[in-house]
Protein backbone atom coordinates (compact mmCIF):
# COMPACT_ATOMS: atom_id res chain seq x y z
CA UNK A 1 0.00 0.00 0.00
CA UNK A 2 1.16 3.51 -0.81
CA UNK A 3 -0.27 6.40 1.10
CA UNK A 4 -0.72 10.10 0.58
CA UNK A 5 -0.96 12.54 3.47
CA UNK A 6 -4.02 12.04 5.67
CA UNK A 7 -4.46 15.06 7.98
CA UNK A 8 -7.47 14.91 10.29
CA UNK A 9 -10.61 16.45 8.85
CA UNK A 10 -9.61 15.77 5.24
CA UNK A 11 -11.80 13.71 2.96
CA UNK A 12 -10.13 10.49 1.89
CA UNK A 13 -9.95 8.89 -1.55
CA UNK A 14 -8.92 5.24 -1.82
CA UNK A 15 -7.52 4.06 -5.18
CA UNK A 16 -7.56 0.46 -6.43
CA UNK A 17 -5.38 0.04 -9.53
CA UNK A 18 -5.99 -2.29 -12.46
CA UNK A 19 -4.54 -5.63 -13.53
CA UNK A 20 -0.77 -5.48 -14.01
CA UNK A 21 -0.56 -1.96 -12.63
CA UNK A 22 0.62 -0.62 -9.27
CA UNK A 23 -0.11 2.20 -6.85
CA UNK A 24 2.97 4.18 -7.90
CA UNK A 25 1.61 4.66 -11.43
CA UNK A 26 -0.99 6.98 -9.88
CA UNK A 27 1.60 9.39 -8.44
CA UNK A 28 0.85 12.25 -10.87
CA UNK A 29 -2.88 11.96 -10.21
CA UNK A 30 -2.35 11.76 -6.43
CA UNK A 31 -0.21 14.92 -6.48
CA UNK A 32 -2.99 16.76 -8.32
CA UNK A 33 -5.58 15.73 -5.70
CA UNK A 34 -3.53 16.92 -2.72
CA UNK A 35 -3.48 18.76 -0.39
CA UNK A 36 -7.28 19.07 -0.37
CA UNK A 37 -7.92 15.34 -0.57
CA UNK A 38 -6.01 12.66 1.32
CA UNK A 39 -5.27 9.69 -0.94
CA UNK A 40 -4.61 6.05 -0.12
CA UNK A 41 -3.40 4.20 -3.23
CA UNK A 42 -3.30 0.45 -2.67
CA UNK A 43 -1.12 -2.24 -4.23
CA UNK A 44 -3.27 -5.29 -4.94
CA UNK A 45 -1.74 -8.68 -4.03
CA UNK A 46 1.01 -9.73 -6.43
CA UNK A 47 1.42 -6.18 -7.73
CA UNK A 48 3.85 -3.39 -6.91
CA UNK A 49 5.22 -3.82 -3.40
CA UNK A 50 2.52 -6.28 -2.28
CA UNK A 51 3.53 -9.95 -1.98
CA UNK A 52 1.79 -12.67 -4.01
CA UNK A 53 -1.37 -14.25 -2.61
CA UNK A 54 -2.71 -17.79 -2.50
CA UNK A 55 -6.16 -16.69 -3.67
CA UNK A 56 -6.80 -14.14 -6.40
CA UNK A 57 -10.56 -14.47 -6.80
CA UNK A 58 -12.50 -11.21 -6.69
CA UNK A 59 -13.81 -11.95 -3.21
CA UNK A 60 -10.28 -12.18 -1.86
CA UNK A 61 -9.27 -8.94 -3.59
CA UNK A 62 -12.24 -7.22 -1.94
CA UNK A 63 -11.09 -8.57 1.43
CA UNK A 64 -7.61 -7.18 0.72
CA UNK A 65 -9.13 -3.73 0.24
CA UNK A 66 -11.21 -4.14 3.40
CA UNK A 67 -8.08 -4.94 5.41
CA UNK A 68 -6.17 -1.98 3.96
CA UNK A 69 -8.91 0.54 4.85
CA UNK A 70 -9.74 -0.88 8.27
CA UNK A 71 -8.70 2.35 9.98
CA UNK A 72 -10.73 4.63 7.69
CA UNK A 73 -14.40 5.03 8.56
CA UNK A 74 -15.91 6.57 5.41
CA UNK A 75 -14.20 7.44 2.14
CA UNK A 76 -14.57 7.92 -1.59
CA UNK A 77 -13.43 4.92 -3.62
CA UNK A 78 -11.86 4.93 -7.09
CA UNK A 79 -11.13 1.80 -9.10
CA UNK A 80 -9.49 1.43 -12.51
CA UNK A 81 -10.12 -1.45 -14.93
CA UNK A 82 -10.15 -4.71 -12.91
CA UNK A 83 -9.73 -2.52 -9.83
CA UNK A 84 -13.06 -0.87 -10.71
CA UNK A 85 -14.81 -4.24 -10.45
CA UNK A 86 -13.13 -4.80 -7.08
CA UNK A 87 -14.24 -1.30 -6.02
CA UNK A 88 -17.87 -1.77 -6.97
CA UNK A 89 -18.01 -5.13 -5.19
CA UNK A 90 -16.64 -3.44 -2.06
CA UNK A 91 -19.12 -0.55 -2.40
CA UNK A 92 -22.06 -2.91 -2.88
CA UNK A 93 -21.12 -4.87 0.24
CA UNK A 94 -20.19 -1.85 2.39
CA UNK A 95 -22.75 0.84 1.52
CA UNK A 96 -22.31 2.77 4.77
CA UNK A 97 -18.58 3.27 4.21
CA UNK A 98 -18.33 4.47 0.60
CA UNK A 99 -19.41 8.09 0.17
CA UNK A 100 -18.73 8.31 -3.57
CA UNK A 101 -17.59 5.78 -6.15
CA UNK A 102 -15.53 6.45 -9.28
CA UNK A 103 -15.15 3.71 -11.89
CA UNK A 104 -12.41 4.57 -14.38
CA UNK A 105 -12.39 2.44 -17.53
CA UNK A 106 -14.15 -0.36 -15.61
CA UNK A 107 -13.65 -3.99 -16.55
CA UNK A 108 -17.10 -5.53 -16.22
CA UNK A 109 -16.63 -9.26 -15.56
CA UNK A 110 -20.32 -10.00 -16.20
CA UNK A 111 -20.18 -8.73 -19.78
CA UNK A 112 -19.96 -11.24 -22.61
CA UNK A 113 -16.39 -10.41 -23.67
CA UNK A 114 -15.20 -11.85 -20.35
CA UNK A 115 -17.75 -14.66 -19.98
CA UNK A 116 -16.74 -16.20 -23.31
CA UNK A 117 -12.99 -15.77 -22.85
CA UNK A 118 -10.98 -18.99 -22.52
CA UNK A 119 -9.45 -19.51 -19.09
CA UNK A 120 -5.81 -18.45 -19.49
CA UNK A 121 -2.72 -20.22 -18.30
CA UNK A 122 -1.06 -18.66 -15.22
CA UNK A 123 1.64 -16.99 -17.28
CA UNK A 124 2.09 -13.62 -18.92
CA UNK A 125 0.47 -13.50 -22.37
CA UNK A 126 2.89 -10.84 -23.62
CA UNK A 127 6.67 -10.79 -23.23
CA UNK A 128 9.27 -8.59 -24.90
CA UNK A 129 12.89 -8.98 -25.94
CA UNK A 130 13.91 -5.70 -24.30
CA UNK A 131 12.53 -2.75 -22.33
CA UNK A 132 12.57 -0.81 -25.60
CA UNK A 133 10.23 -3.32 -27.23
CA UNK A 134 7.91 -3.14 -24.22
CA UNK A 135 7.99 0.66 -24.46
CA UNK A 136 6.94 0.59 -28.12
CA UNK A 137 4.08 -1.78 -27.33
CA UNK A 138 2.82 0.34 -24.42
CA UNK A 139 2.98 3.53 -26.46
CA UNK A 140 0.32 2.10 -28.74
CA UNK A 141 -2.01 2.71 -25.77
CA UNK A 142 -0.27 5.54 -23.93
CA UNK A 143 2.17 7.94 -25.61
CA UNK A 144 3.19 9.42 -22.27
CA UNK A 145 4.81 6.24 -20.91
CA UNK A 146 8.58 6.48 -20.35
CA UNK A 147 11.40 3.93 -20.32
CA UNK A 148 11.83 4.59 -16.61
CA UNK A 149 8.23 3.51 -16.04
CA UNK A 150 8.77 0.40 -18.17
CA UNK A 151 11.79 -0.60 -16.09
CA UNK A 152 9.71 -0.09 -12.96
CA UNK A 153 6.66 -1.98 -14.23
CA UNK A 154 8.46 -4.83 -16.06
CA UNK A 155 11.07 -7.37 -14.98
CA UNK A 156 13.66 -9.51 -16.75
CA UNK A 157 13.13 -13.28 -16.79
CA UNK A 158 15.96 -15.84 -16.65
CA UNK A 159 15.60 -16.37 -20.42
CA UNK A 160 16.20 -12.65 -21.05
CA UNK A 161 12.61 -11.80 -21.97
CA UNK A 162 10.86 -8.93 -20.20
CA UNK A 163 7.42 -9.42 -18.66
CA UNK A 164 5.02 -7.28 -16.59
CA UNK A 165 5.98 -7.25 -12.91
CA UNK A 166 2.87 -8.86 -11.46
CA UNK A 167 1.94 -12.40 -10.47
CA UNK A 168 0.32 -14.08 -13.52
CA UNK A 169 -1.42 -16.56 -11.20
CA UNK A 170 -4.12 -13.88 -10.87
CA UNK A 171 -5.33 -14.42 -14.45
CA UNK A 172 -7.22 -17.77 -14.24
CA UNK A 173 -9.25 -16.91 -11.09
CA UNK A 174 -10.46 -13.61 -12.55
CA UNK A 175 -11.68 -15.26 -15.75
CA UNK A 176 -13.26 -18.12 -13.77
CA UNK A 177 -15.20 -15.59 -11.69
CA UNK A 178 -16.40 -13.85 -14.85
CA UNK A 179 -17.81 -17.16 -16.11
CA UNK A 180 -19.53 -18.19 -12.86
CA UNK A 181 -20.48 -15.02 -10.97
CA UNK A 182 -22.10 -12.87 -13.66
CA UNK A 183 -25.41 -12.32 -11.87
CA UNK A 184 -23.63 -11.58 -8.61
CA UNK A 185 -21.68 -8.78 -10.29
CA UNK A 186 -24.96 -7.31 -11.58
CA UNK A 187 -26.58 -7.52 -8.14
CA UNK A 188 -23.62 -5.80 -6.53
CA UNK A 189 -23.89 -2.91 -9.00
CA UNK A 190 -27.59 -2.51 -8.22
CA UNK A 191 -26.82 -2.55 -4.47
CA UNK A 192 -24.51 0.48 -4.65
CA UNK A 193 -26.11 3.45 -2.89
CA UNK A 194 -23.23 5.92 -3.29
CA UNK A 195 -23.32 8.41 -6.18
CA UNK A 196 -21.17 6.84 -8.88
CA UNK A 197 -19.15 8.36 -11.71
CA UNK A 198 -18.07 6.22 -14.67
CA UNK A 199 -15.16 7.67 -16.65
CA UNK A 200 -14.14 6.23 -20.00
CA UNK A 201 -11.72 7.36 -22.67
CA UNK A 202 -13.05 7.98 -26.16
CA UNK A 203 -10.27 5.77 -27.58
CA UNK A 204 -10.52 3.07 -24.94
CA UNK A 205 -11.15 -0.66 -24.94
CA UNK A 206 -14.45 0.01 -23.14
CA UNK A 207 -17.04 0.56 -25.86
CA UNK A 208 -19.81 3.14 -25.29
CA UNK A 209 -22.53 0.47 -25.17
CA UNK A 210 -20.58 -1.47 -22.54
CA UNK A 211 -20.28 1.63 -20.38
CA UNK A 212 -24.00 2.32 -20.84
CA UNK A 213 -24.78 -1.23 -19.72
CA UNK A 214 -22.90 -0.66 -16.46
CA UNK A 215 -24.57 2.73 -16.02
CA UNK A 216 -28.03 1.19 -16.42
CA UNK A 217 -27.44 -1.07 -13.41
CA UNK A 218 -26.44 1.79 -11.09
CA UNK A 219 -29.13 3.52 -9.01
CA UNK A 220 -27.23 6.84 -8.91
CA UNK A 221 -24.72 6.79 -11.73
CA UNK A 222 -23.52 9.08 -14.48
CA UNK A 223 -21.09 8.61 -17.35
CA UNK A 224 -18.38 10.92 -18.70
CA UNK A 225 -16.20 10.33 -21.77
CA UNK A 226 -12.76 11.97 -21.90
CA UNK A 227 -11.93 13.34 -25.33
CA UNK A 228 -8.94 11.54 -26.84
CA UNK A 229 -8.60 9.40 -23.73
CA UNK A 230 -7.28 5.84 -23.69
CA UNK A 231 -7.54 3.06 -21.11
CA UNK A 232 -4.72 4.59 -19.06
CA UNK A 233 -6.31 7.94 -18.28
CA UNK A 234 -4.41 8.33 -15.01
CA UNK A 235 -1.12 8.24 -16.94
CA UNK A 236 -2.17 9.90 -20.17
CA UNK A 237 -4.46 12.67 -18.90
CA UNK A 238 -4.00 12.91 -15.11
CA UNK A 239 -4.98 16.60 -15.05
CA UNK A 240 -8.34 15.96 -16.74
CA UNK A 241 -9.07 12.91 -14.60
CA UNK A 242 -8.18 14.84 -11.43
CA UNK A 243 -10.47 17.69 -12.51
CA UNK A 244 -13.40 15.31 -13.04
CA UNK A 245 -12.83 13.55 -9.74
CA UNK A 246 -12.43 16.82 -7.81
CA UNK A 247 -15.69 18.16 -9.24
CA UNK A 248 -17.48 14.92 -8.46
CA UNK A 249 -16.23 14.83 -4.87
CA UNK A 250 -17.08 18.50 -4.34
CA UNK A 251 -20.66 17.96 -5.52
CA UNK A 252 -21.57 16.51 -2.17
Amino acid sequence: MRQGRTPSGQSTLVIVHGLGDRASSWEKFVALMQPDVAVLALDLPGHGEAPPARDYHYGSLVEHVATAVRGVDRFALLGHSVGAAVAWLFAGRNPARVTRLILVEPAAPHQSRFIHSPTPEPRHPFTYASPGDALLAMRAFDLSVTEQEIRRDYRARPDGQWEPAFDPAILPPLVEDAKTLGEQFRRELAAIVAPTLIVRGERSMLRPEQAEEILAELPRGRLVAVRGGTHFLHRQQPEELARLVREFLAAG
